[in-house]
């Protein structure tokens, strides 16, 4: 393949992107405008769940003026309300997640255009292909298989999570629809249930939302998004983190930090699932005497057999390892190791030069 050739190919995938992106951004002017008349929904369903609460208060002072059929009009018009209201809540919740998610793919797509366009820019300033300390045509092709790889995890992440959490909520609400009719204060004491389930459910989704781009990450940047993001880690799975960074006070642009971030997330993953570790470390160190990251991730667990695991094509931790290797390798031209032995624990490296 020719110069000329190569080039016009990345130019083609980088016009691709593009499309994908306006794409996304019609969707998320989609889903912005349902989301505006479920939240007018929502405003018209609060008020009114307000004002029969008011003559309910006012029914239960005087008992005595109202017929038993009025009683059970009131009560079980708040319960449809109040059910209304909670599902109109809810698909609020679900249409602000797919909203960031959304922007997130945005966002994602954006910096792989800009890498390419880089990538671009560097051919098309070099005289003879062979002088370029990579191919190309290579980059390109991992580029889309790391995002390919990075849709899979977010859909089993999907399954395994939020879906099945919803699937959860639907067949309660209608154990609570069944109860209307038969026991109205066991059907109360499930709506409180099922109440608490929806916030449960709402606080993973939002849980989730950050582990697909930590908002952040845009605002403050990569070292206080991994302060916040280790000491969950620490919280939710009972694992002494320690994270460790040296001279690192300046923002790296976008793109580096977003490849850094899910490198260690991928590593971090890896240490929850599988080491069954008590402790782990993570370090960034910037060498100001040749610009380079050093980052180590490493974990007192139970280890496991590198060759083996490198070996083992289409399990998730042979997805895990590769990935990683494309984002440091691929995406940030930077060099990549692991170490690891059974009950000896795992030793994560990569070091990533710096524009």
């Amino acid at each position: 393949m020719s110069g000329e050739e190569l080039q016009q190919r990345i130019t083609n995938v980088i016009q691709a992107y593009r499309d994908e992106i306006d794409r996304t951004r019609r969707e998320i002017n989609e889903v912005e405008s349902l989301l505006r008349q479920n939240m007018a929904e929502v405003d018209r369903l609060a008020m009114r769940e307000t004002s029969i609460a008011n003559r309910v208060r006012d029914l239960d002072v005087n008992l005595d003026r109202y017929e038993k059929t009025d009683i059970k009009t009131f009560f079980s018009t708040l319960i449809e309300v109040q059910m209304r209201l909670q599902t109109m809540r809810a698909q609020v919740e679900q249409l602000q997640a797919r909203r960031e998610a959304l922007r997130n793919r945005q966002s994602l797509l954006s910096d792989v255009v800009e890498l390419l366009e880089q990538a671009a820019s560097e051919l098309a300033r070099s005289a003879k292909i062979a002088d370029l300390p990579f191919d190309p045509q290579t980059m390109v092709a991992n580029i889309i298989q790391s995002q390919e790889s990075e849709r899979l995890r977010i859909s089993l992440q999907m399954h395994d999570g939020p879906a099945q959490a919803m699937s959860n909520l639907v067949l309660r609400a209608e154990i609570c629809q069944r109860l209307l009719d038969r026991d109205l204060d066991q059907a109360r004491a499930e709506l409180v249930a099922l109440k608490t389930a929806v916030n449960n459910t709402l606080q993973e989704t939002r849980k989730f939302i950050f582990d697909l781009r930590p908002m952040t990450l845009d605002d403050l940047g990569l070292v206080p998004t991994l302060r916040r993001y280790v000491a969950q880690i620490a919280e939710k799975h009972k694992i002494d983190v320690n994270l460790m960074v040296q001279n690192l006070d300046q923002r790296l642009p976008g793109h580096y930090e977003v490849t850094i971030f899910r490198f260690i997330q991928e590593a971090m993953n890896n240490v929850v699932r599988h080491s069954g570790a008590t402790q782990a470390r993570v370090m960034l160190e910037n060498s100001d005497n040749d610009n380079v990251l050093h980052i180590l991730i490493e974990d007192n667990g139970s280890g496991f057999a590198v060759k083996e695991a490198i070996g083992g094509a289409g399990t998730r931790k042979n997805m895990g390892l590769a990935n990683m290797r494309q984002q440091i390798e691929v995406l940030l031209q930077g060099e990549f190791g692991i170490e690891s032995s059974i009950g000896r624990g795992t030793r994560v490296a990569a070091t990533v030069p710096l524009p």
